[in-house]
Formats: structure tokens, C-alpha cells, sequence
């Protein structure tokens, strides 16, 4: 079996975890590499010591001819891409969120099943030891609440601060979080959020500088999220999940540790897995083997965390409870 060849579109600071991992697989050859800001690109090429720099993607695409594209593009320029890599029967690895609008998730999402493109989001947390910790320790106990938070500071690429690029930070960034109680907690029932604005003051700024969403989970399970990007960046925000059971609560620290508390003891385990590692790993052999079985966050299931994350969106703006 001759190397898997694969090519990026976009190469900003999300594609470099990817092309460190890639770049040792020896069952890889990474061709090509495009960015609106070419010399980007090339800087992406010089490190991996392979493939060729693009400012187009078509050209790459009709150049490079790879089996495997890696979308890494803000959050509006989805669509064009994929469409036309599913009609040349390229698979696809996309970055989160796949898009900022239902339909046209849905429309990829069906052109990708039509022509059995094999598709994996990047929902990285899925891979991560510790949320198979919490899993392992929720087992048989009986939970009513919980409550998870995403709040920083604002992102500084100059897609970020305006819903109409980047979809607000529940569905930018908070999205891993929200995917994580869709991975631990099943689908959700019904979602209200509320969020303000008026710290953050900036030119072309619309977003929400915070929210909170309460979803009421189709178990019973009630979780609250919280997200924010007006925090000063070097302060400290308990960012994670806390899982309340009715003998113990677990917690989780956003990709750092978890920790076991009950009335007779306190167990913490620390992240030892290379999550990143794992999920292009598994990608990759899916293209291989055929066998998507150990894919954890295929466009169809990725699409149900967007669905969330969007009505979220719908919540904050009308004031009013979405149901699911």
C-alpha cells in the first residue's frame, strides 16, 4: 500500500497541530498546502519537508490530486471547499464548527454520504482520556446536575468578533464543551440562554461578551453552560465540567485533570494520552481500512453538537426556549 497523500486548505495556527502529527506518520505524504496568504503556506511546507505551497485550492486539488483534505478555515468560508472535494471523491478531516448555518451542514452532510466520502470533525475532547475517566466513574450513579464553562478573553484573529464570521463563541469555541455533554449525557430536549454584552468595546464588534445556556437533556439531566470571551487572558476561569451525582461530584479541568470527590475519598487523575495524536491517527486509518467503525465524530453526529450550538444562538436572540 503505497502512502495516504493529503492536502490543507488553510494553514493558520490550527493546522499545525495537525501537520506535527501527520508529518511522523510514515503511511503519509503530506502534497499540498493552501492559504489565502501564501507565504503561510509556504511556511507550513518548509516545516513538514514535503508537498508544495498554494494560494488556490482548486489548483491544488487539481496538482496535488490528494485522497485526504484537511479543511482548516474560519467558520464562514465553509461550503465551496467541501463541495468540491466530495465531487472529486476526496475524504475529509474539517475543523470545527463545519459551518454557521443548519442547511448547509446538511446539504455537505449529504453530498459526503451520497458519493461515502469518509468525514471526521474535529471534536478532539472526543479522544481525550480523561473524558473516558468521567464516563468510567459516572457509571451507575445517579446525576441531576451540572454545570461546564468556556470563558477567556477574545480571540484575536480578525475573523472572531462578529457573528456573521465566526458564529459567536458557543458555537466558535464553546462548541467542545457542548459536544462533550452530547458525548457523556445523550441529545438534549430543550435549551434557554441568556447572555450580555457591554463590556467588551471594540469596532465591528456584535458578539455576546457572555451566556449561559440551561438545557434540559432528554435523561432528565440538567446542565449549564457558561461561556465567555471578556475575561482578562491571564486570569483564571474554572473551565471544565462539574458532574453532580448524588454521592460524589466529578470534575473535570479543561484538558488538564479530573478529579473524584465523595464523602469517603478524592481520586485525580492527570491528562497522559496525546488525544491529537489518536484522532488523526484513527482518521487516518479509516481511509486505509475502510472501517470508520473508531471514527468518534463523524459529520453526522458532529452535526447534532451544531444543531445545539445554533439553537443556543436562536435562544439568545429571541429570549425564548428552543426546543430539540
Amino acid at each position: 500500500m503505497g502512502k495516504t497523500r493529503v492536502a490543507f486548505v488553510g494553514t493558520g495556527g490550527r493546522s499545525m497541530t495537525h501537520i506535527e502529527r501527520l508529518v511522523k506518520f510514515p503511511d503519509v505524504e503530506l502534497v499540498g498546502f493552501m492559504d489565502i496568504r501564501p507565504e503561510r503556506a509556504e511556511q507550513k511546507r518548509a516545516f513538514a519537508g514535503q508537498g508544495k505551497a498554494y494560494g488556490d485550492y482548486i489548483e491544488m486539488l487539481d496538482d496535488a490530486k490528494p485522497e485526504v483534505l484537511y479543511i482548516c478555515v474560519p467558520p464562514a468560508e465553509h461550503g465551496a471547499i467541501e463541495f468540491e472535494a466530495i465531487a472529486r471523491g476526496i475524504h475529509l478531516f474539517i475543523e470545527k464548527p463545519m459551518a454557521l448555518g443548519l442547511e448547509l451542514a446538511e446539504r455537505i452532510q449529504n453530498a459526503a454520504r451520497e458519493k461515502k466520502i469518509i468525514t471526521c470533525i474535529g471534536f478532539q475532547d472526543r479522544y481525550l482520556d480523561l473524558v473516558e475517566q468521567c464516563r468510567e466513574w459516572m457509571q451507575g450513579k445517579k446525576i441531576g446536575l451540572l454545570d461546564g464553562a468556556w470563558v477567556g478573553g477574545l480571540p484575536g484573529v480578525y475573523w472572531y468578533p462578529a457573528y456573521a464570521t465566526c458564529g459567536g463563541q458557543i458555537v466558535e469555541q464553546n462548541i467542545h464543551i457542548f459536544d462533550m455533554l452530547r458525548n457523556l449525557f445523550g441529545e438534549a430536549a430543550k435549551v434557554y440562554c441568556a447572555g450580555g454584552r457591554g463590556i467588551i468595546e471594540r469596532d465591528g464588534y456584535d458578539l455576546h461578551d457572555y451566556s449561559s445556556a440551561v438545557i434540559t437533556m432528554q435523561s432528565g439531566i440538567v446542565a449549564t453552560l457558561h461561556t465567555g470571551c471578556y475575561r482578562d487572558t491571564e486570569s483564571k476561569f474554572p473551565n471544565g465540567m462539574r458532574i453532580h451525582c448524588a454521592d460524589c461530584t466529578i470534575e473535570y479541568d479543561l484538558r488538564n485533570h479530573v478529579v473524584y470527590h465523595s464523602q469517603f475519598e478524592t481520586i485525580s487523575r492527570a491528562w497522559k494520552s496525546d488525544w491529537q495524536t489518536e484522532m488523526n491517527r484513527t482518521f487516518i486509518n479509516a481511509i486505509q481500512t475502510g472501517d470508520t467503525s473508531k471514527i468518534r465524530s463523524p459529520y453526522e453526529d458532529a452535526i447534532k453538537t451544531l444543531r445545539l450550538t445554533l439553537a443556543c444562538n436562536e435562544s439568545l436572540q429571541t429570549g425564548l426556549p428552543v426546543e430539540l
